[in-house]
């Protein structure tokens, strides 16, 4: 399945490359940790009002371009058609709340869902933590799936200007400007929380001074630099599944 590099906005032209996006986004976070069935991943097309989400009843290492799903924004019944998954919800909500951004995922992964579960909070050890400059949101109302618009509109709001919201004892959801500025929040921020609990094992945190992390995040991330880590993030995944072949031939 290839993608070929936009000339000029990430966000899809159309359904089919929106599916694109979506099916190699999914499947580039099952490589995050087994999320059975139960991540999901969209994105925004460029005409605004459309998103293209991933279809509930496989995993995201599964997701072919049959298996992605178009909402209309503006359709109360959007979420409706068969093969929704129920937190569907916590994508539209972040979307009509933010117009800017172009990806939403909402996931499981090891080291975001244990933070979620304590009251610790991420540290700016490492370069890989200042793309988190203004912080991680916290939904803490409940454990309870995001099934209702009101739910829904509170992890919008807990999740603000940032990049990513814990879900209390629940999961993680990251967003972004594209597909690549969410996938590459849900790889950094994994990476970050693996480098902080080695460190904290280590000894004494020496967090970076947030007058620091401010000056290093614009030099640091930039969208120049995104398409070079999706087409990185593609060939891994490529090699993985490579990988995977070779042990079950084994």
């Amino acid at each position: 399945m290839s993608l070929e590099t936009p000339t000029q906005s990430w966000l899809a032209l159309d359904a089919q490359e929106a599916a694109k996006q979506v099916a190699l986004g999914s499947q580039i976070m099952s490589t995050l940790g087994e999320d059975l069935t139960l991540g999901h991943v969209s994105v925004r097309h460029e005409c605004g009002n459309l998103i293209s989400i991933k279809r509930k009843g496989i995993s995201l290492a599964e997701v072919g371009l049959d298996d992605v799903l178009v909402v209309d924004l503006n359709d109360p019944d959007g979420l409706k058609v068969p093969g929704m998954h129920l937190e569907a919800l916590i994508h539209t909500e972040i979307y009509r709340a933010r117009p800017e951004i172009g990806a939403v995922i909402h996931s499981h992964p090891v080291y975001s869902t244990a933070l979620s579960s304590t009251n610790a909070k991420l540290e700016y050890l490492t370069h890989d933590s200042v793309l988190f400059h203004n912080g991680i949101g916290r939904y803490a109302d409940s454990a309870d799936l995001i099934m209702t618009p009101q739910q829904g509109q509170r992890v919008a709001q807990a999740l603000g200007e940032r990049r990513a919201v814990l879900l209390q004892n629940h999961g993680v959801v990251f967003v972004g400007e594209d597909i690549r500025w969410a996938i590459l929040s849900a790889i950094t921020l994994e990476r970050s929380l693996k480098l902080q609990m080695i460190a904290g094992q280590l000894g004494k945190l020496n967090p970076i001074p947030l007058a620091e992390v401010k000056k290093i995040f614009p030099i640091k991330y930039q969208d120049k630099f995104l398409t070079e880590y999706w087409n990185r993030w593609v060939r891994e995944l490529s090699e993985y599944k490579g990988s995977q072949g070779t042990r079950e031939n084994r």
